[in-house]
């Protein structure tokens, strides 16, 4: 009987095991690939959210956009989005629509929600 109960857990354990399957660590396949540059692709500088002036210049511009924008924020007493500090997002970030999958600019969501943001950091990159 001790024998019968042992086979039959060896003979559970063998069949079962190969519908197992482990999938730490791969390579991403040709799909996660093409998914991460579509991603790439929809951010709001390949839309062109934020003009030509970021897009001809370089990231010297935007970074000194962005540098304007966030003590402007921080002078506003807002979060990184524009909003009240403390604010809660869904996913972690404002700038995910998770019923689309598609990714906004930070600059453009502020801009958006805050155009005082926009007009205070005019003279810091080209004029519009």
């Amino acid at each position: 009987m001790k024998n019968l109960t042992g086979v039959l857990v060896f003979s559970a354990v063998l069949l079962l095991a190969p519908a197992c399957t482990r999938k730490t660590g791969e390579a991403p396949g040709p799909s996660d690939a093409s998914a991460a540059t579509d991603e790439a692709a929809r951010t709001g500088a390949s839309k062109g959210a934020l003009g030509a002036e970021d897009a001809g210049t370089g990231g010297t511009a935007r970074a000194a956009r962005e540098a304007c924008v966030d003590a402007w924020l921080q002078k506003q007493g807002l979060d990184a989005y524009g909003n009240p500090q403390g604010t809660m997002y869904a996913g972690g970030t404002p700038l995910f629509d998770e019923r689309t999958g598609e990714r906004t600019d930070r600059l453009e969501f502020i801009f958006k929600s805050k155009p005082e943001a926009r007009q205070a950091c005019a003279g810091d990159a080209s004029a519009e």
